[in-house]
């Protein structure tokens, strides 16, 4: 009798007390392992070294739990007519193509994603939690000699390494990852539409959602959002089904779900309270207590989360706070956040990723389902799964939209921040396809006013955005041609000093340090030099305009000191600046400090 075997062996023969018993011990230690056990430290070891087993085993249980209802999503699937089903697959390709043809497929959030993707390479090649900041090969082989512990959940690098595990490592992996969880999200939107709609109200929540060009970037990046949003609507799915008809399999799939959930992004936990209050209305409604292996060791399971938060709570270093923050929420940033989100979501700019149509039309359905359910507040107790569903989850994602209204970074309209809305994004194309189902009649066509409106808005702005919205990311441009430059050089190795981010460096097997660190390391480098330890030095600098005539001068933070003699090699504009690639040519003795007076 297999592990599994055993422990559901021995949960089918406690009774509910028994039960319920044992999840509160599990539930007790779980809280005392998880946040008042290990120091800081302690805490970085254990999920260096132990964070990728944990969610390995997490991970197989819930592919588990998942095949154990397999009849019941295949019936789930199958539930719309085929004409129906077609109909939205054809929408769903025809969106996720349009993203791929107009979105250049690259980093978005250049830092945040590199570091996806070095934790990522850290747990394909050496099964650990780090990222790594500095490495050189030896022997032929690229090995990580200094690395650290993001402050980023790791189940997208771990689904990333995973298929690195399959096919090898490439850079690329991420970004496949993210595009085939376009198609994903959008089927996940479709059948929740299904459930508040008919047919046509479903469509208008998928196009209202596809054509959102803020979907599309990060469908064509290599962040964690798109996991995000898939996990979180496949956790609402579950809860769906549970409620449908609530027995310990179901349980156990959504339970397993929101716990992979919770370590997709840092404010995903908090959706761990929904998930509870589905599973107690599930209790209340087959008027029994439910409590499968996987509820009774659920807390166990995020004790993980919970370390990791104990780290980057000790690591105030981690929290990239500005230098005149000294705590990350405040209530002196509620409104000027509050007006930031109301410039992007209502923006008309063809710059701007949000959707205008889903904007507004969105939160007019939002409103009127409010009043909708206020009206229907008295019979809640036979209210629908999706209903019930859509009030907890609902309830968490204005929450958290809220929260970030507190965060001294939550201004909705910087690129970086809009991401965060899209959970608010899917809930306001869910309340659409509600009104439209609701409020339609023969003659209001309200399904394809609502297709029509988006799509007038995709064209006026949305896909122009699509194309323009990357080029503001100059920085990944730069990065992109220095890279292109070194691989057009004969084979052998160099080290970079970098003016942006080792890391992108790293992922590639390459020798980079920052030239901050070059100005500390003068002796390293001359004996590197000195004793060709590389076949060559390579320099990263950006040069800026001083005049009309065209004259040029380095930007002082990327300036070496006197006697590092660089000989320039290649250089290209990006606007109005100069990227620089040079070559260490010899680092000259440091010339002896003037006499004191």
């Amino acid at each position: 009798m297999t592990i599994g075997a055993r422990i559901q062996h021995a949960s089918a023969t406690l009774g509910p007390r028994a039960r319920l018993l044992a999840f509160g011990v599990v539930a007790l230690a779980s809280v005392a392992l998880g946040f008042l056990t290990f120091s800081v430290h302690q805490s970085q070891y254990l999920i260096e070294h132990y964070g990728y087993y944990t969610i390995s085993f997490t991970f197989a249980w819930a592919l588990i739990a998942a095949w154990r209802i397999a009849p019941v999503l295949g019936a789930e699937l199958a539930a719309p007519a085929r004409r129906e089903r077609f109909q939205a697959g054809g929408v769903i390709a025809v969106c996720t193509v349009i993203a791929v043809l107009t979105v250049p497929i690259t980093y978005k959030v250049l830092y945040d994603e590199m570091v996806l993707q070095a934790t990522a390479w850290d747990m394909h090649f050496f099964r650990e939690v780090k990222t790594i900041l500095r490495g050189y090969r030896v022997d032929g082989m690229f090995v990580p000699f200094d690395a650290y512990l993001d402050k980023r959940p790791f189940f997208f690098a771990y689904l990333v390494s995973l298929v690195h595990d399959l096919t090898g490592y490439r850079e690329a992996n991420a970004f496949y990852v993210n595009l085939a969880l376009m198609p994903v999200v959008l089927v996940q939107v479709y059948y929740l539409g299904r459930r508040l709609a008919a047919h046509g109200g479903a469509l208008a929540a998928v196009v209202a959602l596809g054509t959102l060009s803020l979907l599309a970037q990060n469908a064509t990046g290599a962040g964690m959002e798109m996991l995000n949003l898939a996990m979180l609507l496949l956790t609402l799915q579950l809860g769906l089904i549970y409620l449908d008809a609530p027995d310990a399999p179901r349980l156990a799939a959504m339970l397993l779900a929101a716990v992979l959930l919770a370590q997709t992004r840092y404010e995903s936990s908090l959706y761990v309270l929904p998930t509870a209050v589905v599973a107690l209305e599930g209790w209340r409604r087959a008027g029994r207590i439910i409590l499968p292996p996987s509820a009774i060791f659920a807390p166990a399971l995020l004790i993980p989360y919970a370390i990791h938060n104990t780290y980057l709570s000790g690591t105030p270093l981690l929290w990239e706070l500005h230098q005149d923050e000294k705590a990350r929420f405040g209530l002196d940033h509620f409104w000027s956040n509050l007006h930031h989100a109301g410039l992007y979501l209502f923006s008309g700019s063809t710059l701007s990723t949000n959707s205008f149509w889903l904007s507004v039309a969105g939160i007019l359905a939002f409103l009127f389902g409010l009043y909708r359910l206020w009206r229907g507040r008295r019979g809640w107790r036979t209210a629908p799964p999706v209903a019930v569903g859509l009030v907890a989850f609902g309830v968490v994602i204005l929450g958290n939209l809220l929260l970030l209204m507190f965060y001294y970074w939550g201004q909705l309209d910087d690129p970086i921040v809009a991401r965060l809305s899209l959970p608010t994004c899917v809930l306001l194309a869910l309340a659409l396809a509600y009104a439209v189902n609701v409020l339609d009649a023969p003659r209001r066509h309200l399904a394809a006013v609502s297709i029509g409106g988006a799509v007038l808005c995709y064209v006026w702005s949305g896909l122009i955005a699509n194309a323009q919205h990357s080029a503001l990311n100059t920085l990944d441009a730069e990065l992109a041609w220095e890279q292109r430059y070194v691989a057009s050089l004969p084979p052998g190795d160099r080290l970079i000093l970098t003016n942006k981010s080792a890391l992108p460096w790293m992922i590639h097997e390459t020798p980079a340090i920052a030239i901050e660190q070059a100005r500390h390391r003068v002796e390293e480098l001359r004996f590197q030099l000195e004793n060709h330890t590389f076949r060559e030095i390579l320099v990263t600098q950006m040069l800026r305009p001083t005049s009309a005539a065209g004259d040029y001068q380095l930007d002082p933070a990327d300036r070496l000191p006197d006697w590092f003699v660089l000989q320039p090699v290649a250089e290209h504009r990006f606007g109005t600046r100069l990227d620089r690639v040079s070559r260490l040519v010899e680092i000259q003795p440091r010339p002896p400090a003037p006499p004191k007076k």
